[in-house]
């Protein structure tokens, strides 16, 4: 039993190996449980899921990114710090400080979320001067991308009445964020894709990480539809789509940030 454990869950994160079938889908189970019980949470606490709330929450997306690349760097030295604990660890300190948050809110009546995305601006500005970027050309070419697909979504995101909302096109943007970083980090330079679906995937596209782009379009696009067809709760559905957010703008993040170390 231990060594079935290690082998599929510890050996992954000491060895920086990625991901593989078994952790894959236990970590995908604990997402959606953790997913349902933290909006239990925020409904406990009386939190408005909407774009005030995933502004205050940008700051610790990027703290988190900045995290893992600068463990992958060398410069922080601690497992916590890796794919998937470091959900955990910036769980717990992002959760902290939004219940400091609220309850400074309470004696100064100034709203939370102002203190929410102060703590979490500085603590990503902090750990941000110490990320060293030289691969200036690899930024640019995915922020080219970036911007060339955020005004598509933007100008073009009418077509259907479900993508007239600005939450929706930034929910879409997000994973389009995620894809075009991973297709300029495995198609021009020498990174590795460490997750197991996406693998399989391009490996019977002849792996050319350019169609993952359109991919992830269409998952995300499938996914919004969804959600608003069959869905009636507006902050549930709010909640949906900002965990679709936090997941593509963290990796997004994170493999920008890589390609500007490491590239």
């Amino acid at each position: 039993m231990y060594e079935s454990f290690y082998k599929y869950f510890v050996a992954p994160i000491l060895n920086s190996t990625g991901y593989n079938f078994v952790n894959t889908f236990t970590y995908a189970v604990i997402l959606v449980l953790a997913i349902f019980l933290v909006y239990k949470i925020l409904e406990k606490l009386n939190i408005k899921i909407d774009g005030k709330f995933g502004l205050a929450l940008l700051p610790w997306i990027f703290l988190g990114s900045i995290l893992r690349v600068l463990e992958d760097s060398g410069y922080l030295i601690n497992y916590f710090l890796i794919s998937p604990l470091i959900y955990f660890t910036l769980f717990g300190l992002t959760f902290s400080f939004l219940l400091i948050s609220l309850g400074l809110e309470k004696q100064t009546k100034v709203k939370y979320q102002s203190y929410f995305f102060t703590f979490g601006f500085i603590f990503s500005g902090i750990f941000f001067t110490q990320v060293n970027i030289t691969n200036f050309i690899g930024i640019l070419q995915v922020l080219s991308l970036d911007v060339f697909f955020l005004i598509l979504i933007l100008k073009l995101g009418n077509l259907k009445k479900f993508t007239r909302s600005l939450f929706n096109k930034l929910t879409i943007f997000s994973q389009v964020f995620d894809a075009n970083t991973t297709f300029i980090s495995l198609q021009f330079y020498a990174f590795k894709e460490q997750h197991v679906v996406p693998n399989i995937i391009m490996s019977s596209l002849g792996g050319n990480w350019f169609f993952f782009i359109f991919i992830k379009l269409g998952v995300v696009i499938a996914f919004i539809y969804f959600v608003e067809k069959y869905l009636e709760n507006e902050n549930f559905k709010n909640w949906l789509k900002l965990i679709v957010i936090i997941l593509g703008v963290a990796q997004g993040t994170r493999d920008t940030l890589a390609l500007g170390i490491f590239g």
